[in-house]
């Protein structure tokens, strides 16, 4: 069981998920785009860092770190992340089952998380089963049918299980303090 003196961390996961979900609902291949080419973006410069590194160390250093190989990698990756993020946004279909599979591993925990309340004798339980059962039923639903159609339901779901977790979080401070 997670420990928390204060709710704020988890309210700020809870904001962050629903600020998501409503990004992708409204525009999800922008929102898409974006994220893929800021990921080619910060692998350029972790790239230009290593490349950097790399010749700012002895030739002896240098031979053992691969600092060079890692550095024209990451910028290769991050300049093809760059300009070909419409063929990366074609196959983010694994990313989805991906995102599936990790709700329904949130939702066992959160059923857990009941399940340990319930055998506590904690009264304000139902909000954490409600979040439970629809991660579970979200993300099953992700991986038994993983279109492309499912950016709207994956910003919906994103939305309902942050407020879900959110009103959990709220009546956990108050269980904490009680």
């Amino acid at each position: 069981m997670e420990k928390t003196k204060s709710p704020i961390g988890k309210l700020v996961v809870c904001a962050c998920e629903v600020a998501i979900g409503v990004v992708l609902l409204v525009n999800p291949q922008g929102f898409t785009k974006t994220v893929v080419t800021g990921v080619g973006i910060l692998l350029c410069v972790l790239g230009a860092i290593a490349l950097i590194n790399y010749f700012r160390m002895s030739p002896e250093e240098a031979a053992l770190s691969q600092e060079l190989t890692r550095g024209i990698l990451a910028l290769l990756l991050g300049v093809f992340c760059i300009y070909k993020s419409e063929w990366i946004m074609k196959t983010f279909l694994p990313v989805i089952i991906l995102y599936g599979v990790a709700a329904l591993v949130v939702g066992v925990m959160k059923l857990q998380w009941t399940v340990d309340m319930i055998r506590m004798g904690m009264t304000r339980w139902a909000p954490t089963a409600v979040a439970a059962a629809l991660s579970i039923i979200l993300g099953l639903v992700i991986i038994l049918n993983p279109s492309t159609s499912m950016w709207t339901f994956l910003a919906v779901s994103l939305i309902v299980t942050g407020v879900a977790d959110f009103v959990s979080a709220i009546l956990g401070g108050k269980l904490s303090k009680s």
